[in-house]
């Protein structure tokens, strides 16, 4: 009885096992199963995430920065050319290169170059400002030292009075300037006020070098070819008026096909040098005076017979009919032989000439020929 029992306690036992061991291989075939204690062999370890590429730095990218880095070079070399002070701008410009340079990332990259656009922005309307100023002033000094040496004694009221007085600050194309700056406000109103400058400095440039020419009137002389080329109006028809020598010559591509003497504007109403052009084109037409009666400057209603209009505030080339004189030093006081005191001085800052004369012009320029007063 003792064996029996025994021996079906074992055969229980090992069935038992058998079981178990089935079982733990089962699942480590499943892979689904693990014994604690027992490590599974076959088990794979989760893969690590792949870190986000970041967006390289490009060419085009690294191309604007040197477009920029350059332009903010030049508007600080131009500030220091024109007498600005340049140093916070130079510091501005060697934190901006060098941030661009340690930029390691699009990111980094687009940052950087954000705050080059804006130093370049910054400094345009200041250096501008730099650059009016100066060419302003050197026009005044110009206009000035050539009056001091150029005087003109006027016999008719034993009176002095200076050459050049188109172009200086007092009555001149000065006065224009100083209304403009006062007027300015943006980049754009600096810029053209910086071009109209210039432009007044290359005409007086040409009045200076023709005042050494002694070529007749009648002739071609070398500043207007030279301010014809400057102008790019050598292919058409071209009027260029000689402030100096009180005479107009017409052109037509670079050739002399007329001359005239005129009076241009007295002292106190200069004609205003620079290149402009036919604006209108009229005839019998009635010039009104803007001054109230009793000013020295009104005049009554006059009727004029050819007007060309070539610049805004009611500057014509037009025929003067009341006098009979006209060329040198005609702009300054004298006596007309008409008798009529109002051809006793030079114009309102109109360019007159005779009415035979003005009306051969009249039909020889049309819109937008070319005037060329210096």
């Amino acid at each position: 009885m003792q064996s029996k029992r025994y021996t079906s306690t074992s055969s229980i036992q090992r069935q038992l096992l058998s079981y178990i061991l089935g079982g733990l291989a089962l699942c480590l075939v499943l892979s689904g199963c693990q014994v604690p204690g027992i490590a599974a062999t076959n088990s794979k370890a989760s893969p690590a995430p792949t870190p986000t590429p970041k967006p390289a730095i490009t060419t085009g990218m690294q191309q604007q920065g040197t477009q920029e880095l350059q332009t903010l070079e030049q508007w600080i070399g131009s500030m220091k050319q024109y007498g600005g002070q340049t140093d916070t701008y130079q510091q501005q410009y060697n934190s901006d290169k060098q941030a661009l340079a340690n930029a390691t990332t699009a990111s980094s990259y687009k940052s950087a170059l954000d705050t080059t656009r804006s130093h370049v922005e910054n400094i345009k309307l200041p250096a501008i400002k730099v650059q009016q100023q100066s060419t302003q002033q050197q026009l005044q000094k110009m206009a000035s030292d050539w009056q001091q040496s150029h005087p003109h004694f006027d016999s008719f009221n034993n009176t002095n009075y200076k050459m050049g007085f188109e172009y200086d600050n007092k009555t001149g194309i000065g006065t224009w300037i100083k209304d403009d700056v006062a007027a300015a406000k943006t980049f754009a109103d600096y810029q053209q006020i910086v071009e109209n400058t210039n432009m007044y400095i290359i005409n007086f440039k040409a009045m200076a070098q023709n005042a050494g020419d002694k070529t007749p009137y009648n002739q071609v002389h070398q500043a207007d070819l030279s301010l014809m080329k400057t102008y790019g109006k050598t292919d058409g028809r071209v009027l260029v008026v000689s402030l100096s020598e009180q005479s107009m010559r017409v052109y037509d591509k670079g050739n002399l096909i007329k001359s005239f003497l005129v009076t241009t504007g007295q002292p106190d109403k200069p004609t205003p040098p620079g290149s402009w052009w036919v604006e209108s084109h009229q005839t019998h037409i009635t010039f009104k005076s803007i001054a109230p009666k009793g000013d020295p400057y009104w005049y009554p209603d006059t009727p004029i017979n050819y007007a060309m209009q070539y610049h805004s505030g009611g500057y014509f080339v037009h025929d003067s009919w009341w006098r009979a004189e006209y060329g040198p030093n005609t702009q300054f006081p004298h006596k007309d032989v008409t008798g009529d005191s109002a051809a006793d001085v030079g114009s309102h800052g109109c360019v007159n000439m005779s009415k035979d004369d003005a009306h051969w012009v009249y039909d020889h320029v049309q819109l937008f020929t070319g005037i060329i007063i210096y």
